[in-house]
């Protein structure tokens, strides 16, 4: 039971944000664009809808280790494009993005973990 409220909860970001990534691809296009990763709306809707599908295959126990490399990978770009902590000048602002790269290294570390395990 423990291991499955694990599981779901760590699934929930992923889900939550794939599909955020689905719902404001434009704009998230543009901050890959920003820094210097050429995708499109389009590429970023796919990445958001592996996200979900790969957030739901980790409550299958047979699909749980691909499930976790593949948001293993999607990870390092998106900390990389979206929370660029060194570009603001405000404190709060460069906290919070600073936050979210540890969040992300923090379920970084998860999926490994997952990937790791039998």
């Amino acid at each position: 039971m423990l291991k499955w409220l694990g599981i779901t909860a760590f699934s929930s970001e992923f889900i939550k944000g794939g599909y955020s990534q689905t719902q404001h691809s434009e704009r998230m296009a543009g901050q890959a664009q920003k820094a210097g990763v050429p995708v499109g709306p389009e590429f970023v809707r796919g990445c958001g809808w592996t996200m979900i599908a790969a957030g739901l295959a980790l409550q299958i126990p047979f699909l749980r280790r691909p499930a976790a490399l593949v948001l293993a990978f999607l990870l390092c770009p998106i900390t990389y494009i979206g929370h660029r902590f060194w570009e603001f000048d405000d404190p709060q602002q460069r906290n919070n993005h600073l936050t979210h790269v540890f969040k992300n290294t923090a379920m970084l570390g998860g999926a490994l973990y997952i990937l790791a395990t039998k």
